[in-house]
């Protein structure tokens, strides 16, 4: 190789002088000389996107050491082979070889440049907007705040946060009337009542969540009334960061489905209600994940505005907040949540797609309706092929079952469960890119890159398939013995429809969170069965 290597350094003395000067041996050389400079430009573009791409693994850590070492090792072998062979008779494959190479790491770099974006755009500090509301009746006249200097205005105290008292304060100041009063109501029914009449309220001054929580209520609040002014406030999303080690420890996370039954989802950032509210308890080292459904209208206490607490419906928690939605199921079950994680439910459309479709194993046999779906589309009892419509359809159909909501919670864990499977099967491997362009936008998450990269690693590590089980809260839509129509007391509505958990059922739960904690291996189905034969 050294002769080869000597007659390369003389070859390149002949680059730049003139062709007509030299000899037909001279010419010969010079061409060697352009062929071997070529090489070694080749080799160092290589070079230089293998460095960007290391650069990216080492920035994201989510290869473990093993594999790093190898992706180090192998990378500096290829170099080193298209180095040295363009000072041998192999210089043409050395060539070749590094124009295929530099091909490849500029692929997986640019995938690897995504994967960072998507992580840092899931991760960045989540501001909460909260929307203030100040509305008229549909067919009022007014359409401007210019227009409401005279209106008499009023809130409701229980369901509303600070927020709307600020709001107020600003319509004030815009219509400059320091005089203007905001009438106090304690219930829905008497605020409701007399925006109707219109004489004693003209305007009310809400939280913009709570149009569509009326409205389930009172029949069609939310097309009765319009809109006149809105206004913004943003604030930190403040949840207690955890310290917990992912590859070796227990942890808990809370997914958090936004999604309304009409299809309208609304922005992450925003207070909404929370239609689907998942506990996932996750065993590193047992590979157990359990998911453990509430159903959204569980009559239980929440924290509402301002940290106030009383018994309410659960998705009702979203409207104030992430950090509002996980106090009321620690409270629930006892335990701490580490991570919460917000999901765009109807942008699993796009994810279940990008996966290449998802297979859901149906517990009974139905057809959506236009409810869920405008496609009336059929699932079978056991396992179901479903695009990304179909997964959607599956999880909002609630009306086609006796069992109404406490189905659709499990089916909504089913779906879950079907991506989890899929996502962590080796078919992400050649569906990467696509998985990475539908979740950007339809995930935000407070679990750090660095967790995320170690589970990440975990996976990559230990190949063995998770064990991901499900238990759904059960319950009576029928008031206990005693008891009247349900009152909300944070939202402030009477005789509202809401489930009545089990109180059996929620410690079962609380077992079977445990058991997957301490790292029992046991299948969901089977002890459950055992609880229920012991107490019969």
């Amino acid at each position: 190789m050294s002769n080869f290597f000597t007659r390369s350094k003389d070859d390149m003395k002949y680059l730049f002088k003139n062709k007509e000067e030299l000899s037909k041996k001279e010419r010969k050389r010079k061409r060697r000389g352009w062929g071997t400079l070529i090489g070694l430009i080749l080799v160092l573009i290589q070079l230089i996107v293998s460095g960007l791409l290391l650069f990216n693994i080492f920035k994201l850590d989510i290869l473990p050491l093993k594999y790093l070492i190898a992706v180090n090792a192998f990378l500096l072998l290829i170099f080193l082979y298209d180095f040295t062979s363009q000072f041998t008779k192999a210089h043409i494959i050395g060539k070749i070889l590094a124009v295929l190479m530099s091909g490849v790491i500029v692929f997986i770099y640019l995938v690897s440049s995504k994967l960072d974006s998507v992580l840092n755009k899931l991760n960045l500090p989540e501001i909460n907007t909260d929307i203030v509301d100040v509305v008229v009746l549909a067919d009022d006249k007014a359409s401007s705040l210019n227009d409401l200097a005279n209106y008499k205005f009023a809130y409701n105290s229980t369901a509303s946060n600070a927020n709307v008292k600020t709001a107020f304060d600003s319509v004030k100041s815009e219509l400059n009337k320091s005089s203007l009063e905001l009438a106090e109501y304690k219930s829905w029914d008497d605020l409701v009542t007399a925006f109707y009449d219109n004489t004693e309220v003209q305007a009310i001054v809400m939280n913009d969540s709570m149009l569509k929580v009326v409205a389930s209520q009172y029949e069609d609040f939310d097309t009765k009334v319009k809109i006149i002014k809105q206004y913004e406030y943003k604030k930190l999303v403040t949840v207690q960061k955890s310290n917990v080690n992912v590859k070796k420890e227990p942890f808990i996370i809370y997914v958090s489905g936004i999604s309304s039954e009409d299809g309208a989802d609304s922005a992450l950032s925003n207070n909404a209600l929370s239609d689907v509210n998942i506990v996932a308890v996750i065993n590193p080292e047992t590979k157990q994940i359990l998911l453990v459904t509430t159903p959204r209208d569980s009559y239980i206490k929440i924290t509402g505005p301002d940290g106030r607490k009383g018994y309410d419906k659960l998705t009702h928690a979203g409207n104030y907040g992430v950090e509002a939605s996980m106090d009321t199921l620690q409270n629930l079950y006892g335990i701490d949540i580490d991570y919460y994680v917000k999901i765009n439910f109807t942008g699993c459309v796009s994810v279940v797609d990008a996966l290449g479709g998802i297979t859901i194993d149906s517990e009974v046999e139905f057809t959506c309706g236009e409810d869920a779906s405008p496609i009336p589309y059929h699932f079978v009892k056991g396992p179901n092929e479903c695009d990304g419509e179909m997964a959607v359809a599956f999880s909002r159909e609630r009306h086609a079952f006796a069992a109404g909501d406490f189905q659709r919670g499990r089916n909504q864990t089913a779906a879950i469960k079907g991506i989890l499977q899929k996502a962590t099967s080796p078919a992400i491997l050649t569906k990467y890119s696509a998985v990475l362009d539908a979740v950007s936008d339809m995930f935000l998450t407070n679990i750090p890159t660095s967790t995320i990269s170690d589970l990440v690693k975990l996976q990559l590590s230990d190949g063995t398939a998770w064990n991901i089980q499900t238990y759904s809260i059960e319950g009576s839509t029928q008031p206990p013995a005693g008891q009247g129509p349900a009152y909300l007391e944070i939202t402030g509505l009477r005789g509202a429809s809401v489930v009545y958990p089990y109180a059996d059922s929620i410690n079962t739960a609380i077992q079977l969170m445990s058991k997957i904690q301490n790292g029992d291996v046991f299948d969901v189905d089977e002890y459950v069965d055992s609880l229920n034969n012991n107490s019969n």
